[in-house]
């Protein structure tokens, strides 16, 4: 036995002198408050009752990453099961699938039986060292156990025997057994792609490819650039290493995307069949602007500033498509046509690589054009609230959400769909005013209202929406049509709404849907659709009819993290608060000089603008005349680039007279220049990226005499993709002129260093890793090598055969907590007390005083107590005996406690 607060005992004997002193009574009372002072004591100093045989924990990490063969999964289960069958009472078994991140498939658990894999997992990459350090976060501490890693061995990342070791120092060992593809006996492998650093345009290069053959053979050899091919035919590859030099010239300035690609007969791995590198082509910054009117206004006004300028149509922005890119131009572009990682890929470029970004108004942009609850929304210098003030209609809007069970599904981040979807229809909500109203209702095969049309003004439960759940088959799409349409006709705002939100693969029994849709639009009822997925899904086309006859709009999120950011964007659109369509007259602000000479005087009117509110510490030079004195021209720099808000249309509907305007060339050729201005690096240094195998190493430097940083810089590396998060890691000095940092890369892509100099960034040539480092050329006795050595750090071995694991695992010491029992005992203690003091024992006796002479006067009912007198004189012979002294009356009422306390009072007042 042992206890948490041994010092508790020490109040032992005070409070047992306090008992004897003043809580004494005889007989049977008193040994149960002696017991009650024991048992409290014993409650509050924590004891714990240790057992010797207590169980043991298992946790099976199970590597899901490419390079394990197709039937790993099943083996993987059926191990588990084999474990689940050899519990004894208190043994348990946990499950952690890990690929480039770990995930706990199931919690240790004693009854369960293990369903199979369920989390999705990066299978890019496999880092057996987190995996570990996950399990010895599964096993509580005082608990004895093992781990089981079912791998092939090839680890990317840190390495494991630290985890390992960590684990050892816990008393667990890690055992194994490897799964693993059979070895091939040819195995063609491109190694690397090697291209300068960086060239000049119309620069002749050479780039070298090294391939390894496992054995000689012919094979074919594929060169392109840019998706274009360069060079096609036979190669004889030796065995070993082989060098194939290429060379090129390139034209125009930006990064050029380089792809060699081998195949020979009999090949074994196909999956480092291909070489990829990436090339930065010096040249002047140019402008891209993306706009549907490539012979805009805009675009003329650029090119007639004599900028390097490059016009195209708004697609998904990678930062492969921004390198070289002095600003990004957005002439009102709606943000989902950009793609959440392209939104991603912007943030990345302003704030951390020193870009510019200008971003012109329109129905398309701002708010309504999804950027609200964006990652480009914190980079621009206006806000994009919404106020009370901004409101010109009342809203009723009904959302039906997809709860079938595909919502359940998880994304990378750990996230469900469901609670990605319950966050935007959250966030939408928030966004009506009091005097709106609306209902939420969710779908799948059936309806379950969450709450009728109701007035916001009155409370909606957003608990209920944020708590949504999935669970039935897919959703029943013409059945949720006529939910929204009994709800949202029971309102009698101006503007009603239906908002469906359906999975673009799982939407099925659409039944009366045109009919639903008719009479909704008799009613000037609008109806939109949110698709998770994209318009190649099977359902897509249905959902886009439903939008198109609802007269609402059609958003496909095939990033489920971009539901609250279209949730918002929808709400905004129907409650046209963001953006003025009325003609209003602007005035110059006194930040207007920083974009050059323009006039202050004679400035035109606009036909409409978004509605935004400047930031602190944001610039603004043009502002509306109207009540809403709102921004129209605002810049600010953001991060290590600049960022500029424009917020009236420059070639549309709502131009104005801001077409005619003679400052507006000069006004956009400001804006594109000072947002340039941020781009740039120092030229006291120089950084240079360098790659082998998985490993990316930087180095920044310094020009010899010049004044060194006195903060250290940093290493940010981006994914070209925008898929991730950027990473950042401090740079190290190597020597007096040289820092350097290292990092091994997770998995294949395009990666961008940044170095972080103070206020100023240097952009080191960008790599790029064609395939999963798993993949790189190696056999599995390589693997097994790898195993053997992390097994080897704790005592661990190789289970070929799992039969009495848990039989050979030591025994925990599982601990009962006495507390709670004592407490009970105490309760009983205290209640027997009270029975036996009030039913079976008598009364406390205390004995009388004498009284004192001053207060002889008392009752009649109270005898005085005998005086004590001098012993009487022997008899004299002859005299009368005198008679015997009477014994002191005793009265019955002194036994009386009431009464003694009655005549003690009386003394006290002395009558």
């Amino acid at each position: 036995m042992s206890f948490s607060l041994p010092q508790v005992w020490v109040l032992l004997v005070p409070l047992g002198l306090f008992l004897w002193k003043w809580g004494r009574r005889p007989g049977p009372p008193m040994v149960l408050r002696w017991g009650l002072l024991v048992l409290v004591l014993g409650a509050l100093s924590g004891p714990t009752w240790t057992l010797s045989q207590a169980g043991s924990d298992v946790v099976v990490v199970v590597d899901r990453s490419r390079s394990m063969p197709a039937d790993a999964g099943r083996v993987a289960t059926e191990t588990v099961g084999l474990l689940e069958s050899q519990r004894r009472p208190g043994d348990r078994v946990g499950v952690i699938a890990f690929g480039r991140e770990a995930r706990v498939e199931q919690p240790l658990s004693e009854r369960g039986h293990f369903g199979g894999f369920s989390r999705p997992v990066d299978a890019e990459a496999s880092d057996l060292s987190a995996a570990l350090d996950a399990a010895g976060a599964l096993i509580p501490p005082g608990r004895s156990g093992r781990v089981l890693v079912l791998s092939d061995g090839r680890a990317t990342g840190a390495d494991a025997r630290g985890a390992a070791r960590r684990l050892a120092a816990r008393g667990l060992a890690v055992d194994f057994r490897q799964v693993a593809r059979e070895d091939v006996p040819l195995d063609l492998a491109v190694l690397s792609l090697d291209t300068p650093a960086s060239v000049t345009a119309h620069e002749p290069f050479q780039m070298t490819g090294v391939v390894r053959a496992t054995a000689p053979v012919t094979g074919k050899v594929r060169l392109e650039r840019n998706g274009r091919v360069l060079l096609e035919g036979p190669f004889d590859f030796q065995a070993g290493p082989n060098l194939l030099p290429f060379r090129d010239l390139v034209d125009a300035p930006g990064l050029v995307s380089y792809r060699l690609k081998v195949e020979a007969p009999g090949d074994g791995v196909v999956e480092n069949d291909v070489g990829q590198a990436v090339l930065r082509v010096e040249g002047p910054p140019r402008v891209l602007l993306l706009t549907d009117q490539p012979e805009g206004t805009l675009a003329q006004a650029l090119r007639a500033a004599g900028l390097t300028l490059e016009v195209r149509a708004p697609f998904p922005l990678t930062l492969e498509a921004l390198e070289g890119v002095g600003a990004l131009v957005l002439e009102n572009v709606d943000a989902n046509r950009l793609g959440e990682p392209g939104l991603r890929a912007v943030a990345s470029y302003v704030e951390v690589a020193g870009g510019g970004l200008v971003m012109t108004g329109g129905r398309a942009s701002f708010s309504e054009g999804g950027y609200r609850r964006s990652p480009v929304e914190p980079l621009l210098p206006v806000s994009l609230e919404m106020r009370e003030e901004q409101r010109r209609i009342d809203v009723a809007m009904s959302v039906l959400m997809d709860c079938s069970c595909s919502m359940g599904a998880q994304i990378p981040d750990g996230r469900t769909k469901m609670e990605l979807a319950a966050e935007g229809v959250v966030g939408a909500l928030t966004l009506l005013n009091p005097k709106d109203e609306a209902s939420v209702a969710m779908v799948d095969t059936d309806v379950h209202e969450l709450f009728p049309m109701s007035p916001v003004e009155e409370g909606l439960p957003l608990d209920q929406v944020a708590r949504g759940f999935s669970g039935g088959g897919g959703i029943y799409v013409g059945r949720a049509l006529r939910e929204g349409r009994k709800q949202v006709l029971r309102s009698t705002k101006a503007t009603r709404h239906v908002l469906l939100f359906s999975d673009a693969a799982d939407s099925e029994e659409a039944a009366d849907y045109l009919e639903t849709i008719d009479a909704l639009r008799r009613q000037k009822v609008t109806v939109s659709v949110i698709g998770l997925g994209s318009e190649k899904d099977p359902d897509a086309a249905l959902l886009r009819e439903i939008a198109d006859k609802g007269g609402g709009r059609m958003y496909f999120a095939e990033d489920a993290a971009s539901l609250p950011r279209i949730f918002s964007q929808e709400t905004l659109t129907v409650a046209r608060a963001t953006f003025v369509d009325t003609p209003t007259s602007l005035e110059a602000a006194p930040d207007l000089p920083l974009l050059g000479r323009l006039p202050a005087l004679g400035l035109p009117q606009v036909g409409g603008y978004n509605l935004a509110y400047l930031r602190p510490r944001a610039s603004v030079a043009l502002r509306t005349l109207d009540d809403n004195a709102a921004p129209l021209l605002a810049l600010w720099p953001r991060g290590a680039g600049r960022a500029v808000a424009f917020l009236a249309e420059v070639d549309g509907e709502y131009t104005g007279e801001l077409r005619a305007w003679s400052g507006l060339r000069g006004t956009l050729e400001g804006m594109v220049r000072w947002a340039m201005g941020g781009s740039g690096g120092a030229e006291t240094a120089v950084a240079r990226s360098e790659r082998r195998g998985d490993r990316l190493r930087v180095s920044l430097d310094f020009a010899p005499g010049e004044a060194l940083p006195g903060a250290l810089p940093s290493l940010v590396l981006l994914p070209g993709d925008g898929r991730s998060e950027p990473v950042e890691l401090p740079m190290r000095w190597e020597d007096e002129d040289r820092m350097a940092a290292e990092y091994t890369l997770p998995g294949s892509g395009t990666w961008h260093p940044v170095v972080k100099l103070g206020t100023r960034v240097l952009r080191a040539p960008p790599v790029t890793l064609p395939y999963a480092p798993e993949f790189e050329p190696g056999s599995n006795k390589e693997g097994l090598e790898v195993l053997r050595g992390v097994a080897a750090v704790g005592g661990g071995v190789e289970r070929l055969s799992l039969t009495g694991l848990f039989a050979q695992a030591p025994e925990s010491e599982g601990r009962v907590a006495l507390a709670p029992w004592l407490v009970g005992l105490a309760l009983a203690a205290m209640l027997a007390e009270v029975a036996v003091r009030r039913i079976l024992s008598a009364p406390r006796l205390r004995r009388a005083r004498a009284p004192s002479p001053v207060s002889m006067a008392a009752p009649a009912s109270v005898a005085p107590a005998p005086v004590a007198r001098a012993p009487a004189p022997s008899p004299v012979p002859g005299e009368e005996d005198a008679p015997p002294p009477e014994p002191p009356a005793k009265d019955s009422d002194v036994d009386s406690a009431l009464e003694a306390a009655r005549a003690r009072a009386r003394r006290r007042l002395g009558r």
